[in-house]
């Protein structure tokens, strides 16, 4: 699942190239991909918008159109935002079954919505089908991105000091990689930025948030913000569905010392790196270096 590193890397690479474009038309292709409104008061909602900004909160990225409007998408698992350029392309009314026959395939099998701007076309490719794509007014908190409002301080923000992220976790029974994967905690954090964190400060992913004492806490604290900050320089890390805007990939992928390497040896020990299945998601330490 792309997170904080990869959806910033993706905002970064869109805003020189969308800022300031009208929307001309769009084309869904998969209803069931709209999370709000309806399908047919999602394309009225865009067509003739102005993009005025690309921002980030967490893993959802965000395009501020004019009128007040924002289009939000999340892309779990596997979405992809692609680029083209329109003279590159094809008109929109070739995007039925017999286009995926074309030259084009591999980029537009799974697209799922497209949106024709001045001179370019923004792509939501998916899939899974997991990813959802949101347009709302200023004013609007639909119940479906009730997540959305509940995401915490994102840990690189100037809020998100270590105050904040001892009294968020210090009580907490649950097991730390769990407490770092809830989204009113650690917003932005996923499986692989929070593997590569409890690494760096020496804890094992099945400890108990309220077992660790304070100088772990603090080690943790540092360790968060370095992996992201490290994820964001490298811009992501690519090892299975992400790629960035111009289907490239990222970087940390080389620099992972847990995430991904189960059944070899940890880079600071030689112990094998294990995985364990932590609130169904499998998780990657060194039984040695994390105690």
């Amino acid at each position: 699942m792309p997170e904080l590193p990869e959806v910033e890397t993706i905002k970064r690479e869109l805003q020189p190239l969308i800022i300031n474009q009208r929307i001309k038309d769009c084309k869904i292709l998969r209803k069931d991909i709209i999370g709000y409104p309806s399908p047919e008061r999602f394309c009225r909602g865009l067509i003739n918008e102005t993009i005025q900004d690309v921002i980030r909160r967490a893993k959802y990225l965000i395009i501020v159109l004019s009128n007040g409007k924002r289009l939000i998408f999340h892309l779990r698992l596997s979405g992809r935002i692609i680029v083209m350029d329109e003279e590159k392309d094809l008109p929109l009314k070739c995007l039925e079954s017999e286009f995926k026959k074309t030259q084009f395939s591999e980029k537009f099998e799974f697209a799922r919505l497209i949106i024709k701007l001045e001179n370019k076309y923004l792509i939501f490719s998916e899939p899974r089908a997991l990813g959802r794509v949101y347009l709302i007014k200023e004013d609007e908190k639909p119940d479906v991105l009730k997540g959305f409002y509940n995401l915490s301080y994102e840990p690189l923000s100037p809020e998100y000091d270590f105050n904040y992220f001892k009294n968020k976790i210090r009580n907490r029974k649950a097991m730390i990689k769990s407490v770092l994967l809830d989204q009113s905690i650690c917003a932005g954090v996923g499986n692989i930025y929070s593997d590569e964190a409890l690494f760096h400060s020496g804890i094992r992913p099945t400890r108990r948030a309220n077992t660790l004492k304070i100088e772990e806490i603090f080690k943790l604290f540092l360790a968060i913000k370095d992996v992201l900050r490290k994820g964001i320089d490298e811009f992501g890390t690519t090892v299975s569905d992400y790629k960035r805007t111009d289907g490239k990939s990222g970087n940390f992928q080389n620099f992972l010392c847990v995430y991904d390497r189960e059944g070899k040896p940890c880079k600071k020990c030689g112990k094998e790196i294990i995985v364990k299945k932590i609130g169904n998601r499998s998780t990657r330490y060194c039984p040695e270096c994390q105690k």
